[in-house]
């Protein structure tokens, strides 16, 4: 019997693992390159992603059908621009966006963007670290979403929490 437990686990652990590489730039759903979006009356939002990563023109897909313009910028490396702009390795995500001066790294929600340029608060910008289930992007059918915070990268450095979601759902 404990041969056939270890046999159930061993699956079940395959299952969990290649559900979650298949959450990232899998064939979830996208494509490698942003939908055509006429130009709105938003602000000029630049993407920056690898060009591989499906979850990632999933995020400027959203942001563009809520106004952005987003100017998609394919790179190899990413790590050099988040070193660059302040984003810690901790905080770091699939992809980093600039919108009027402020940082997003990665699946920030429209949402949070939006109460980011209505308050233009003193802080360098916005993140969500990894990649939550269920945030921008990473959307799944019939499953909620992780619950998950974006956080406030501050100018001396220290991260605070700026919003709460449930996948899509601000709490």
């Amino acid at each position: 019997m404990s041969v056939i437990r270890f046999f159930l686990t061993a699956c079940l652990g395959i299952l969990v693992v290649a559900s979650n590489a298949w959450s990232h730039g899998g064939s979830h759903g996208g494509s490698a390159t942003l939908d055509p979006h006429p130009k709105g009356s938003g602000p000029d939002l630049h993407l920056y992603r690898e060009a591989s990563c499906l979850c990632c023109t999933k995020w400027g897909n959203a942001m563009a059908s809520s106004g952005f313009n987003v100017i998609d910028h394919v790179k190899d490396n990413l790590d050099t621009l988040k070193q660059a702009e302040g984003v810690p390795p901790e905080l770091a995500s699939c992809h980093t966006a600039f919108v009027e001066g402020y940082v997003l790294e990665g699946h920030v929600p429209v949402q949070s963007v939006q109460r980011l340029l209505r308050e233009m608060p003193e802080i360098t910008g916005l993140a969500v670290p990894g990649m939550p289930l269920g945030s921008p992007g990473m959307e799944a059918p019939n499953v909620a979403g992780d619950r998950y915070e974006v956080i406030a990268l501050q100018t001396n450095g220290t991260p605070t929490i700026y919003d709460s979601y449930q996948g899509l759902t601000l709490r």
